[in-house]
């Protein structure tokens, strides 16, 4: 198949959703398939904020460029305009329509407007201007009139069914993958016989260091641990800020062993892990995160918030541990447990390394191609015309 993906960033494939779409065009094309990335790269204009609301109408030119596409894979908001046109005036009904959640922005807004009002976070006049109004419209309705509505969750999937009430039929829920990079160094450890090490006393953090990613809750929870545990020590990678800016955030006394890697590689990440041995994720939502599934490959034991896109791969005390997100007590008694039990600890990473083999790339393209294949035989015997009506 002819396939566009597209993709409203820059091509980075070390970070998240660009790095998503990049591993699977390639876990795509390894299959056999003609696939084309679309992204900022590939724009005309270089300002992030014109660039954010006219990719639309670049995606929308591009297609028109070329109709030999059998599916056209959009991010949210990137083929709202193409997906109109195809609604409306049934354009293209050979080709499958799919509008991808990378975190589903409408679903993200009714947190952000809890958030508001417990005081927790303020709403900037720019947010309101767009990314707060017309920006969510633009998100719904790529979904909304796409013929398929990809979501990366649980808590999305009912969202999507129950708020922007879209048929069922058209509402698929499908997992992201990991690299090989990391699923082989499952698979090694996985050959070796499993062996019960000393108490884990080195802990991880991998994201940006923001309220969204629980880096508060993080703060709060370290000062019980460290207290508790002389030993104990914590790396932050990939905060996306200065170190003493990351290093600030947490009590004094402790911040001498806490290490903050600012930026990596996605590449170099296995052996930067490779002395830890718990991961700390207590996001307060994620889409479908890479970086726990990516930790587990590499033997840690991830303790995560009970959020929707966890669910997909952790069972609570079978691969890991999960706690309520923004519970800092949960957080240091989940973690704590861990330390005082590495037999359990031992038999967690084992079984979270088992985890990860399931999402490699190579397994995850397998399951989008059937996806693609089948939606496409449901559309091309469906009439195209008609919106629906708000």
């Amino acid at each position: 198949m002819n396939i566009l993906l597209s993709i409203h960033h820059t091509l980075d494939l070390s970070a998240g959703a660009p790095g998503v779409t990049g591993k699977l065009a390639k876990a795509l094309q390894e299959r056999g398939h003609n696939v084309r990335i679309l992204s900022f790269d590939d724009a005309p204009i270089s300002d992030s904020m014109a660039l954010t609301i006219l990719f639309p109408l670049f995606v929308l030119f591009h297609v028109m460029a070329h109709p030999e596409y059998d599916v056209l894979d959009m991010s949210s908001c990137d083929g709202w305009l193409v997906n109109f046109l195809r609604r409306a005036f049934g354009w293209r009904p050979r080709q499958l329509s799919v509008t991808r959640s990378h975190g589903m922005e409408p679903y993200v807004h009714t947190l952000l407007l809890q958030q508001h009002r417990a005081g927790k976070v303020q709403k900037s006049w720019k947010y309101r201007l767009y990314r707060g109004s017309l920006r969510l419209w633009e998100s719904a309705k790529s979904f909304e009139w796409a013929d398929v509505a990809m979501m990366l969750n649980d808590t999305e999937y009912e969202f999507a069914l129950s708020q922007l009430h879209i048929p069922q039929d058209r509402v698929v829920q499908i997992d992201n993958g990991v690299d090989e990079t990391f699923t082989s160094v499952a698979r090694a450890a996985l050959s070796s016989p499993a062996e019960v090490e000393g108490a884990p006393l080195h802990l991880a953090f991998i994201g940006r260091a923001n309220r969204w990613k629980g880096v508060d809750t993080l703060a709060r929870a370290a000062g019980s641990l460290f207290g508790a545990n002389p030993e104990l020590k914590l790396t932050l990678f990939g905060t996306g800020e200065p170190s003493e800016t990351t290093l600030g955030r947490f009590p004094e006394p402790i911040r001498g062993r806490i290490e903050v890697v600012p930026s990596f590689r996605n590449a170099d990440l296995p052996a930067m892990l490779a002395h830890c041995q718990i991961l700390v994720f207590p996001s307060l939502y994620e889409g479908f995160p890479l970086s726990p599934l990516e930790a587990m490959a590499c033997g840690l034991v991830p303790v995560a918030s009970n959020i929707g896109g966890v669910r997909a791969f952790l069972r609570d005390g079978e691969n890991g541990i999960m706690v309520p997100p923004g519970d800092a007590d949960a957080l240091v008694a989940a973690v704590q447990s861990l330390i005082d039990d590495p037999v359990r600890w031992s038999f967690l990473r084992r079984k979270a390394q088992e985890t990860a083999l399931q999402y490699s790339w190579s397994v995850m393209a397998a399951r989008f191609e059937r996806l693609y294949v089948t939606h496409r035989a449901r559309t091309r015997g469906a009439p195209q015309g008609g919106l629906t009506q708000d």
